[in-house]
């Protein structure tokens, strides 16, 4: 590995440091006591994720898109086929032809009445290529040369930059819900890396559909606080229409503010307390605490084979060399590490859980503190036997591309570079 961090890159990591290290502390009460009395208290995963206020929804069939053509082919479809409004959530937006295509195709549906609203991150402006300095142009004054309503949550502008929380509170969450019926949510934003295909070094992400006006309202209301709270322009939920609930398959909806903290943590939890045989976590990366390695010793004492799937590829140095770092850890507590390696530079961007074939989610969690603690954050959780016929075939197409780490592999990430990028990323990864 040839990746190397510039002074400048080491300062930032040392000076993150101490409040990483409070981070930590503050995330070190252990959760291992705890999953063993939420195991002693319901019978199954979705009795759990009830009492913790999780909504589920009546749906159709699913759909699953996995990279970037196959999602912008079908973005243009929802944005060709919308006849009444169009709510996009995306964390980040940044140039790229297929982005431009996309807000183009806003405009003019927008001309034929169809209403279209979007709520983005400010992180749009803070984004490189990969493994470069070169910044990627944020797609945000595009949006609104077209006239495309658009808010931008928490800007990172005036005295939000010198508060702690200014900096953190992100909203990380996918979405698109179209004319109260369609929801779709995964990791794929409108952005450079999402909409590039694979062959071209795109991300590896999914993107699940389902047709629900119950989900479909639930996020209609979600988007409609969010828009509310940084806008002048109100919008009320009752001018969105949206059908009852109904659908022989059912998802459950962890949509996580700031508000309704603990939803991805109780998530992690329900899928760690109930595993029986096999866990499988994927992720880009896995910044961990004490109380996340907890969950994987747990569910590994009860006699669980726990595989975490990590990304090879990273779009910067702090986040390859921060996720390297807990490898060791993961192996230590008893799961099997395996690299997705892309020969043409692909990131594996994909969260997906998958607890013994009968229980999956799929949305924008990251298994780290960050989205448990100061991200919004969106996922779909699904047990139909479609919905995990469909994605566990993806997971074992993705594993014909993995290799397994080994002790002696992590352990030669253990050095100091690989440590301060690790806390460096505990808040901002």
């Amino acid at each position: 590995m040839k990746r190397t961090l510039s002074g400048a890159g080491a300062s930032r990591a040392a000076a993150a440091a101490v409040v990483a290290l409070a981070l930590l502390a503050a995330s070190g009460c252990a959760s291992y006591g705890k999953l063993e009395r939420y195991r002693e208290a319901y019978p199954d995963a979705a009795a759990f994720f009830e009492s913790r206020g999780v909504p589920s929804f009546g749906a159709s069939e699913p759909a699953l898109y996995m990279d970037g053509g196959s999602w912008y082919g079908r973005a243009m479809e929802l944005i060709a086929g919308a006849e009444d409004y169009i709510l996009i959530s995306s964390f980040l937006i940044t140039d790229i032809d297929r982005q431009e295509a996309i807000f183009d195709a806003l405009a003019e549906r927008m001309a034929d009445g169809v209403r279209v609203y979007m709520i983005v991150d400010s992180a749009s402006y803070y984004r490189t290529y990969p493994m470069d300095a070169e910044p990627i142009p944020a797609s945000t004054p595009l949006a609104r040369a077209l006239g495309i309503p658009l808010i931008e949550y928490n800007p990172i502008r005036g005295r939000r930059i010198f508060t702690l929380l200014g900096l953190l509170d992100r909203d990380h969450r996918k979405f698109w819900v179209v004319d109260g019926r369609t929801v779709v949510t995964g990791g794929q934003n409108v952005d450079y890396d999402s909409l590039r295909d694979v062959g071209s070094g795109g991300c590896v992400d999914a993107m699940i559909e389902y047709d629900s006006p119950g989900a479909a309202a639930f996020l209609r209301d979600s988007f409609v606080r969010t828009w509310n709270a940084y806008s002048l322009d109100r919008l009320d939920p009752g001018d969105f229409a949206a059908g009852g609930d109904r659908g022989e398959y059912r998802i459950s909806i962890v949509d996580q503010g700031l508000r309704s903290p603990g939803l991805v943590t109780g998530m992690f939890d329900g899928f760690a307390a109930f595993a029986s045989e096999e866990l499988w976590l994927v992720q880009c990366y896995a910044y961990l605490t004490p109380s996340l390695l907890d969950k994987v010793r747990f569910a590994v004492d009860r006699g669980v084979r726990v595989n975490v799937v990590l990304s090879r590829e990273h779009v910067t140095a702090r986040a390859l060399y921060g996720s390297y770092y807990g490898m060791l850890d993961l192996i230590d507590a008893g799961a099997s590490v395996y690299l997705y390696e892309s020969d043409v530079g692909s990131l594996l961007h994909f969260k997906l859980i998958l607890a013994d074939g009968k229980l999956a989610s799929v949305g924008s969690a990251n298994y780290n503190l960050r989205s448990q603690t100061t991200s919004r954050e969106l996922s779909f959780v699904v047990s139909d036997p479609e919905s995990l016929a469909m994605i566990r075939s993806e997971l074992d197409a993705l594993l014909a591309s993995c290799r397994p780490v080994c002790r002696d592999e992590a352990r030669r990430y253990r050095g100091l570079p690989y440590l301060m990028q690790n806390l460096l990323m505990q808040f901002w990864g």
